[in-house]
């Protein structure tokens, strides 16, 4: 059987319900699928790292198919484990600073290497392009670090990726294969056809189904959204290697990851961690149970 933890009887923080409330109050869910749907989503001209980044920390940021891949470490050297960060936001939004800082948590914690890869979204590109620059991506870090130890981590939109990514991996006999995976929130099926979803949408404050399907037929430019590239619970989940899972029992995503659960319960690579009243991709805000996942993951990694 997996394993399966469960923070029920752990009160959310007083931090954590205030970012609920306010997310609440400020109806940022309906304010999302609104940019959403109208397609108005805007590019940063910014640097891909930031300078925060560029000064605390050894960099080494290259281009991969036109985009940025960043590497990280601590100036005075990391150790052989190297996790490969793939960031959420529905495929749509791009990389925050709540990516970055949440990386750092990690770094400074078990003095690891970390890479975030500024992967195409959609509507310019699609999931083609985005699997295309992430495989070369990959095969450019552990062509140029061979002795390292290789991860995926992933958060909403970029742990559906990450899931998605090894599958297409193990299909396509790559030698060197992540040895551990860790899915935040994640979006593991594009259809949103589980009936169980709509009893959590009313406490998700920052997605909606209708958003999540419009973002969603974005991506996948009329291709079947079921395929496991888009819908990685669809595909082959007997390989895996050891898997952390993290979700909210009051997050939309809730009814596909108790469904992964109930799907892999002889896997024992699988490890599932429910937490109470958390909001959707709660281990990126500043709040203690962010903390909390990540000396879960560090223990997990280490």
């Amino acid at each position: 059987m997996p394993s399966m933890t469960t923070n029920k009887m752990i009160k959310p923080s007083f931090r954590a319900r205030l970012i609920s409330s306010i997310l609440k109050l400020l109806n940022v869910k309906k304010q999302l699928e609104k940019q959403v749907i109208n397609n108005r989503l805007n590019r940063t001209k910014k640097e891909f790292v930031p300078k925060k980044i560029m000064q605390q920390y050894s960099v080494v940021n290259q281009t991969v198919e036109t985009k940025s891949v960043a590497t990280f470490e601590t100036k005075q050297g990391g150790t052989n484990t190297h996790l490969i960060l793939l960031h959420g936001g529905a495929y749509l939004f791009e990389a925050g600073m709540i990516h970055w800082t949440f990386a750092q948590k990690i770094v400074d914690k078990i003095n690891c290497k970390m890479t975030l890869i500024d992967y195409p979204l959609a509507p310019e590109h699609d999931y083609k392009t985005t699997y295309a620059m992430v495989q070369k991506s990959y095969q450019t870090l552990t062509e140029q670090y061979p002795n390292d130890d290789f991860m995926l981590i992933g958060d909403s939109a970029g742990a559906g990726l990450a899931m998605g990514f090894y599958q297409q991996l193990q299909i396509e006999k790559v030698e060197k294969l992540p040895s551990k995976i860790i899915l935040l929130s994640p979006w593991l099926d594009l259809t949103m056809t589980n009936p169980e979803a709509k009893k959590y949408e009313s406490t998700d404050y920052l997605l909606t189904i209708k958003m999540l399907q419009t973002a969603a037929s974005y991506y996948a430019k009329g291709d079947d959204q079921s395929q496991y590239l888009l819908s990685p619970i669809n595909g082959d989940l007997t390989n895996f290697p050891p898997t952390y899972i993290f979700y909210s029992d009051t997050e939309l995503f809730c009814a596909d990851c108790r469904k992964l659960r109930s799907m892999v319960r002889d896997n024992r690579n699988f490890v599932f961690k429910e937490y109470h009243k958390m909001q959707h991709d709660w281990a990126m805000f500043p709040i203690s149970e962010s903390n909390r996942v990540v000396e879960e993951i560090c223990g997990f990694i280490e």
